[in-house]
């Protein structure tokens, strides 16, 4: 994994961390390591350079509001990327989100029940993510947390919930 590829990775990463703590998840760690359950695969998909462990509690998996925040969640790693390469959804290989976007199909089938309402779904999302993201305190988070990620390789969720919470007071 090159700097750049490491720096990208950790934007992701935290980009998922800082929605799914607004969000109201614990999160558990993130972390960066180009070791992944995924490297072994031989599907084509790029190797996972980290994680994001997120802890919803006890909840109904079928329930349309937590639908709608992992949906959120899944799709706010690879928005906070294209924010921080400063491109769109027009402008990237969505094969290199493949499994985000895997989540977020799940996810979206749950909502709407016919392929172009998912789709609708998952742009919508997208878009309000691009908004969230772009904002001064959220990008600060990721920042701040992508930052810790890069020094350290992991950051547990206590430290998460301190700098959302930081941050997020600014607003």
């Amino acid at each position: 994994m090159t700097l750049d590829d490491e720096t990208v990775s950790a934007y992701h990463e935290a980009g998922h961390a800082v929605i799914a703590c607004a969000l109201g998840a614990r999160i558990d760690r993130v972390s960066l390591s180009q070791a992944s359950a995924f490297d072994d695969d031989e599907s084509g998909l790029p190797a996972r350079f980290g994680d994001c462990l997120v802890n919803w509690g006890r909840v109904d998996p079928d329930a349309t509001w937590q639908q709608q925040k992992e949906l959120l969640t899944t799709l706010a790693g690879p928005v906070a990327e294209w924010t921080y390469l400063d491109r769109d959804m027009d402008h990237v290989d969505p094969q290199t989100w493949a499994l985000d976007f895997e989540v977020a199909q799940r996810c979206a089938a749950r909502l709407a029940s016919n392929g172009a309402a998912q789709s609708r779904l998952i742009r919508s999302a997208i878009k309000r993510l691009q908004t969230i993201i772009a904002s001064d305190v959220c990008w600060a988070a990721i920042a701040a947390i992508a930052d810790e990620l890069m020094i350290g390789d992991e950051v547990d969720g206590d430290r998460v919930a301190e700098i959302v919470e930081f941050w997020w007071r600014r607003r």
